[in-house]
């Protein structure tokens, strides 16, 4: 299969946040996040940090998942009120990927819903589409909401599942990008059919492996796909 297959046969593109349009900590570092995250699970435990949580990755996400897997809701709660926040605060200067801007508008222009799916804060999401001028071009937002049970967050399908009902397309005409190998198991999970993208060196192959259909380098070459679209019909 081919770009130009995947490409003319959608109709539907559902498309990560963080990677495939920004990236969310590039001036609010993810490892600060995590460990402020860290201060309101000791905060709530009078001090101490549950040695599951005790390892020093920088990923506030994993963090997240990890707080729910411990039954405490009220310290879920909390930890996800915070991590929400810091994204919001985060987006105000996460930096653009390169093309993603065309990709939206190239998938408007040829006709083509889109919705963004991601883990990250629907609200933080929300606050960079408009200071970025790309609310308009985007149909739907499936992602991490107030309340959500942090195990449904990629790589279960749930928030996949959730883009697709919500625009009523079917999945044959869905193709999900993502830059993680969690991203490529949700789309499996959901049937729909992966592009990896592979913003770092290594990435290609975990994508792959992970069962992507196709893998890129560049938003810029899915955007030239899509706009290439506009002088033939989709498939």
């Amino acid at each position: 299969m081919t770009l130009a297959d995947l490409v003319g046969s959608a109709g539907f593109f559902l498309i990560d946040f963080d990677g495939p349009i920004c990236s969310v900590f590039a001036g609010h570092p993810a490892p600060v996040v995590a460990d402020d995250l860290r201060d309101v699970i000791r905060r709530h435990n009078g001090g101490e940090l549950p040695t599951k949580l005790a390892e020093p990755h920088g990923d506030p996400l994993r963090l997240l998942v990890d707080v729910g897997e411990l039954g405490d809701d009220e310290l879920t709660g909390k930890v996800a009120n915070a991590s929400r926040d810091a994204e919001v605060t985060a987006v105000q200067s996460a930096a653009p990927t390169q093309g993603a801007d065309e990709v939206l508008r190239a998938a408007s222009l040829t006709g083509r819903k889109v919705a963004v799916v991601s883990n990250n804060a629907t609200t933080a999401i929300g606050e960079y589409l408009a200071l970025h001028g790309m609310a308009s071009y985007v149909d739907g937002i499936a992602s991490r909401f107030d309340g959500m049970d942090p195990c449904l967050l990629k790589p279960h399908p749930f928030l996949l599942e959730r883009a697709l009902s919500s625009a009523g397309v079917p999945r044959d005409r869905a193709v999900f990008i993502g830059d993680s190998v969690t991203d490529v198991e949700a789309g499996r999970a959901a049937g729909i059919r992966t592009i990896g993208y592979a913003n770092k060196p290594g990435k290609q192959q975990r994508l792959t492996d992970a069962g992507a259909d196709i893998v890129i380098h560049s938003m810029r070459a899915l955007a030239a796909e899509l706009l290439s679209t506009a002088t033939r019909p989709m498939r």
